[in-house]
């Protein structure tokens, strides 16, 4: 599983994907540790990203977040449009676009169907279809704010000759699911603009994904959403969950159900038994993908194919809250084609995938965005590590099908040293480095105690650097505390 980072600076909103959930070596591994299976890579390497995510939303949403981006287009006062106002010419101008998108979100909100449809050229038929299902699949979201605002316009938008002109037209989606979100949130779409003459309506003949033009890395902006990939999405409510997928798997949505829940109250059970701030949230939205396709896809950012089992991504809220970026929600994605939730388990499995995702989305809701340039210094060992103890709560090491591979690796020599971020880059260590993080928690907890691990926890994920939380929360340095987990380590087999 994974937890995603925000976004570098100059990206758009955040996302803490937790997403690659490293898979254990097939029960069969010899007892040499040997390369495992493709294992998911560490949540650095894919969009996981709560500081891509989230800071991006932030430079990127533009005016959804109060940063100011200029126009790619024409200046609509400039010479140009005012030569294209005569006689022959045509123009879009700023003032109609806002209303094209005023419009557009005053007809989703009175679930008026061809008032929506009225942006979009009747001619293309595929185009029409395919909003009308996503305004059918949007009405079954409990929305509370759920509206479109422009980011920036590329290309020309006017032509002193009077031909038609034809243009991209970047468009954030603000919405917020109510009861689940913090703060609303923003999806980014290109429209296609054309306007074929001066007395031309404006017809949009195109939609996809965004890009965060600050990111090289950005492919979208959390597009697709469930809605916008499943021609009709089904959704279950539980009292913990908003749990969405294709409609055609609502079977599965219903089974694993429960699941969540209980994954839900485990996790909250911990964390309050702990003491520390209350949970910023205690309900989350589920998407259970089909397959790592689809799984790529969902909420996406970045361009890299995800491998595990499950994420969470931390989503930027699409306004600045007392002149701060925050996060304003979570989405976790759960592939239940994924041998986690199809052999015979038990909690060992998809309940354990699903607490460990929970875990990420509980930390990045405490993210502090402001703390962004310090993520740098936030180390995949204490964030996944986390996540491993947190879903494995309660329960042996041993229960873990990560241990018995990780312990012979011990035994066939370790250099004692907790894994750097850029080890998490090596899939065929993975698995290993999962139970390294994992341990480090036990360890924590067994000599400090469960409640300095969640304020240990808490200050790396405010920025701070790991050797300061060290210092401030545990009483020692970083050393220090490697030097006693790695005696813990050595000392497990006796």
């Amino acid at each position: 599983m994974t937890q995603g980072h925000p976004p570098a600076a100059g990206w758009p909103p955040p996302g803490n994907a937790d997403p690659r959930y490293g898979s254990a070596p097939p029960p069969a591994q010899p007892g040499p540790w040997g390369p495992p299976p493709p294992a998911p890579k560490s949540r650095r390497g894919l969009w996981i990203g709560l500081a891509a995510g989230a800071l991006a939303l932030a430079v990127c949403a533009g005016t959804a977040v109060g940063v100011g981006l200029g126009m790619r287009g024409d200046d609509e006062d400039g010479p140009a449009p005012k030569a294209a106002a005569g006689a022959n010419g045509v123009t879009v101008t700023d003032a109609e676009l806002t209303a094209l998108l005023d419009r557009h979100s005053t007809a989703l909100a009175a679930k008026d169907l061809d008032g929506y449809l009225a942006a979009f050229d009747p001619a293309r038929k595929e185009l029409v279809t395919g909003q009308a299902q996503l305004f059918r699949n949007l009405a079954k979201l409990p929305l509370s704010v759920a509206r479109y605002e422009m980011i920036e316009k590329q290309g020309r938008v006017s032509d002193t000759f009077g031909q038609g002109i034809t243009f991209q037209l970047d468009v954030s989606f603000v919405h917020q699911l109510d009861g689940f979100d913090l703060a609303p949130v923003a999806e980014w779409y290109r429209w296609t603009i054309v306007r074929a003459g001066k007395d031309a309506p404006i017809q949009v003949t195109a939609v996809t994904g965004a890009p965060a033009g600050g990111n090289g890395d950005s492919k979208t902006v959390y597009y697709p959403g469930p809605w916008d990939k499943w021609q009709e999405i089904h959704v279950e409510r539980t009292p913990f969950a908003l749990i969405i997928t294709d409609a055609a798997r609502a079977a599965v949505a219903r089974r694993y159900a429960p699941a969540v829940d209980k994954a839900v109250t485990s996790n909250l059970a911990v964390w309050r038994a702990n003491a520390p701030p209350e949970p910023l949230s205690d309900k989350f939205v589920v998407t259970l993908a089909d397959g790592k396709d689809e799984m790529t896809s969902l909420y996406r950012i970045g361009t890299e194919k995800a491998t595990e089992a499950g994420y969470s991504v931390g989503m930027v809220a699409a306004e600045r809250k007392d002149g701060k970026d925050t996060i304003g929600g979570t989405r976790i994605v759960v592939d239940t084609s994924d041998r986690y939730f199809t052999r015979s388990g038990g909690d060992n499995d998809a309940h354990m995938v699903l607490r460990h995702e929970i875990a990420h989305s509980l930390m990045t809701l405490r993210t502090d965005l402001a703390a962004v340039d310090e993520f740098s210094k936030l180390d995949e060992w204490v964030v996944e590590g986390f996540a491993e103890y947190i879903a494995f709560h309660g329960r042996p090491l041993a229960a873990s099908d990560r241990t018995a591979p990780s312990r012979q690796m011990v035994r066939n020599g370790w250099n004692g040293a907790l894994p750097g971020n850029s080890d998490w880059d090596n899939p065929g260590m993975l698995t290993f480095h999962y139970w390294l993080g994992h341990t480090a928690m036990n360890h924590l907890a067994e000599k400090h105690g469960e409640p300095k691990l969640f304020r240990f926890v808490e200050a790396v994920y405010a920025g701070t650097p790991t050797d300061r939380a060290a210092r401030d929360v545990l009483g020692v340095s970083l050393d220090e505390f490697r030097a006693g987990w790695a005696d813990y380590i050595r000392e497990l087999d006796g």
